[in-house]
């Protein structure tokens, strides 16, 4: 597959794009560490931590786009963006396959950011 072609459900964003996705990706991991250390550090209601949901959706979500070279809010939107241009979703069928990928991947953040989210909450409850 060609860095700049549109495939319905598989691929809609070139390098540009899936770079911009794996920056976002690791700024909202940093962010996520930084936001526990700040909590910890200030010795701030543990509840807070569950804010680290926010952060760690955000980069679950970047690196999962960079991965999949598919941007979910381009899915449900029925956009694409590769490096030599941009455009429209006009194919119902298109549309319908990358909205379904569009809700896999954002699933798969949500789950990824729970799962982190729990663990951090747990392990520092136990401490």
């Amino acid at each position: 597959m060609a860095d700049s072609e549109y495939q319905a459900g598989v691929c809609n964003i070139g390098g540009t794009e899936r770079t911009r996705r794996w920056q976002m990706g690791f700024a909202s991991f940093a962010v996520a560490v930084l936001y526990v250390a700040v909590v910890l550090w200030f010795g701030l209601p543990v509840t807070y931590l569950l804010g680290t949901f926010v952060f760690l959706y955000g980069g679950a979500l970047g690196v999962l786009q960079a991965q999949k070279g598919f941007c979910a809010a381009y899915g449900m939107s029925g956009r694409y963006g590769f490096d030599d241009g941009s455009g429209s979703v006009e194919d119902t069928a298109a549309l319908a396959s990358d909205r379904k990928r569009s809700l896999l991947i954002i699933a798969q953040a949500s789950a990824a950011a729970l799962l982190g989210t729990s663990l951090l909450y747990g392990a520092v409850l136990s401490l």
